[in-house]
């Protein structure tokens, strides 16, 4: 889909990863099924601060399915960005495809987000619930851009789409996609 759209992309295809060279605008994570060694995070980290200028991107899709990733998620944190258990399951079903409380609209948060601006609506599925850990701190500022409805529950990871559970959860918003930023 982005090479179809004009992108260039490489995939690194290392078992471990050493350094990223700074070549690349921005590294996509696809629903990781192994936790990060702390040379990766440290790998991850120097791209990021790309020798202080910053100007690096991280975009993460998690997979609900995944075990939980105690580095990469403890490194997600330092950024703003917690990620939660379980996968989103919409109690609403005006909110959701037919026959699928998985695969769900979320909204942009905001209509003057240039991300975001003249969306209305996202279809996504079989999302991991997202929180921003904080809104602010030092240099980073965390910003939803997405969210669900208030219709929301988390279920565990593994609930099939005929779950009948969701009454004794919390119904909520969950951010579905999180902006994190560092200024120079």
């Amino acid at each position: 889909l982005l090479k179809n759209n004009n992108y260039e992309i490489t995939v690194i295809s290392d078992s471990i990863i050493g350094s990223i060279s700074d070549e690349y605008d921005a590294v996509i994570i696809a629903a990781p099924t192994v936790d990060f060694l702390g040379s990766e995070i440290d790998a991850l980290s120097a791209f990021l601060d790309n020798d202080g200028k910053l100007e690096k991107g991280l975009i993460f899709f998690a997979d609900a399915t995944a075990p939980y990733l105690t580095n990469f998620y403890a490194f997600l944190e330092q950024w703003g960005i917690a990620v939660n258990e379980g996968i989103m399951f919409e109690t609403n079903s005006q909110n959701y495809m037919p026959d699928d409380p998985m695969t769900l609209g979320t909204y942009p948060t905001s209509s003057d987000n240039d991300i975001t601006r003249g969306m209305k609506l996202c279809i996504t599925g079989y999302n991991v619930p997202l929180a921003a850990a904080y809104e602010s701190e030092g240099r980073i500022t965390v910003t939803s851009l997405m969210s669900t409805p208030e219709s929301v529950v988390a279920a565990p990871a593994g609930t099939s789409t005929d779950w009948t559970g969701a009454d004794e959860y919390e119904k909520q918003s969950y951010s579905s996609v999180i902006q994190s930023k560092m200024e120079n």
